[in-house]
């Protein structure tokens, strides 16, 4: 008896490796959805993590710093107020309060020692939150020094009888408002003074958040598919952006914000209009409308990149082979960069962009050599930096994705399955 054999013919063996494909490949979005919903609650889980690990490690010593503000003091004692009495030779010679400022990167906490006048002698940093390099610059301006032999009843007022650091306006601010309220405390409980009634704060509205209203209602119209001249204003949002918001008040949208939030850090709205218009807006268009005008429309650094762009002839895919992974890189440095500010409770410890090394022109040699990089890049590249490096569009996208999943849950948690059995004749 002769054994029969099957062999596919070329025909057949088409079809079944044409059909093994399509299934990988229907099967593809399913893989990408579940390995995104993986990621995406790793990642709120981390980050819960990291902001429990900085709050319980925040918590230090703090008779260093007391001492510091006042090196003559040979003992200290803490009072009921919470204030601590200095000794020398077993007489008070001042006191010490940790007085609280909020600055650019979240509250900001002086040990302020004064003396039985009521005037500071002495200043310590107990704890910041800002940006080291901004941090540095106030320091090495001798801002601290011109708070010395400051008296409580002074109004601290910045540009006044206090010069506030360029470029460094609300760490000035927070600095000095620590030192004002710290003396004060001093001189209402431990020195029975008659404190000056403190003014409410004044609201800051001016230009920069006129120009950003004004350019998210430009965004707004030219998103609508109707809008013909789309391009051009699109070009004319973005210059707007560039400039006054970039070279005139540096004021772009950055990762230390956001983890500013995070933190809990939120400022006073008086001081801090500009930024609660910023991510009101984004938050409210990106949800409602599922559109980020910023970012494409009037981001001071994208507009930069596009100019460049237009210069070298830049295009939108020039790295399309290794696409996947500059994504997950991406990704990695935003949540490096949030995990670590939680951790060390500093929303500006962690941050890498290069947006004040462009528009200020201050930064460190590894910043202004990544800023050359990207500029290089741009000619040839469309946004490099948005499209690889920056922080906030793996933010954007976690919350585009956020939304849609939890709009594909809710459905499915309200649906009621009705079976209808027909009936037997």
């Amino acid at each position: 008896m002769q054994s029969e054999s099957f062999t596919e013919t070329p025909t057949q063996a088409d079809s079944s490796h044409r059909a093994r494909y399509q299934a990988a490949r229907a099967a593809q979005p399913d893989r990408r959805k579940k390995r995104e919903r993986v990621f995406a609650v790793v990642t709120i889980v981390l980050i819960i993590a990291a902001w429990m690990i900085g709050f319980n490690r925040e918590n230090g010593d703090m008779e260093p710093y007391l001492h510091q503000a006042m090196p003559e003091a040979e003992r200290l004692e803490k009072t009921r107020s919470g204030s601590y009495a200095a000794y020398s030779s077993e007489q008070v010679i001042g006191y010490i309060v940790v007085g609280e400022g909020n600055g650019y990167g979240g509250p900001m906490n002086l040990a302020v020692a004064t003396d039985l006048q009521g005037r500071i002698v002495g200043l310590a940093v107990v704890r910041h939150r800002e940006t080291p390099s901004w941090f540095k610059r106030v320091q090495e301006n001798g801002f601290f020094s011109g708070l010395i032999g400051k008296s409580f009843r002074d109004p601290f007022t910045l540009g006044r009888d206090i010069d506030a650091v360029s470029g460094a306006t609300y760490t000035s601010r927070g600095i000095a408002d620590a030192a004002l309220r710290g003396s004060r405390l001093v001189a209402e409980k431990n020195l029975n003074f008659s404190v000056p009634a403190q003014a409410p704060p004044k609201i800051v509205f001016g230009l920069p958040e006129i120009v950003l209203l004004a350019l998210f209602a430009l965004g707004f119209i030219g998103h609508r598919k109707s809008f013909r001249y789309k391009k051009k204003l699109r070009w004319f949002c973005m210059l707007t952006g560039m400039f006054p918001l970039g070279f005139i008040y540096t004021n772009p949208l950055t990762i230390s914000l956001i983890n500013k939030m995070l933190l809990g850090f939120w400022p006073d709205w008086h001081t801090h209009l500009y930024w609660y218009l910023l991510l009101g807006g984004i938050l409210f268009t990106l949800t409602a409308s599922g559109k980020n005008p910023y970012c494409e429309w009037f981001c001071p650094f994208g507009a930069a990149q596009e100019c460049m762009g237009k210069i070298g002839g830049a295009k939108p895919y020039a790295i399309s082979r290794y696409r996947s992974l500059l994504k997950w890189l991406q990704r990695g440095l935003a949540l490096a960069a949030i995990l670590v500010a939680l951790m060390y409770r500093n929303p500006g410890i962690s941050s890498y962009e290069i947006f004040g090394t462009l528009f200020d022109l201050k930064g460190n040699i590894p910043q202004f050599f990544l800023l050359a990089l990207v500029i290089l890049a741009s000619l040839f590249v469309h946004r490099p930096w948005c499209r690889y490096l920056c922080p906030l569009k793996p933010l954007e996208a976690f919350i585009r994705f956020l939304k849609t999943w939890l709009k594909n849950i809710w459905p499915n948690k309200n649906t009621v399955t009705v079976t209808v059995t027909p009936k037997n004749n």
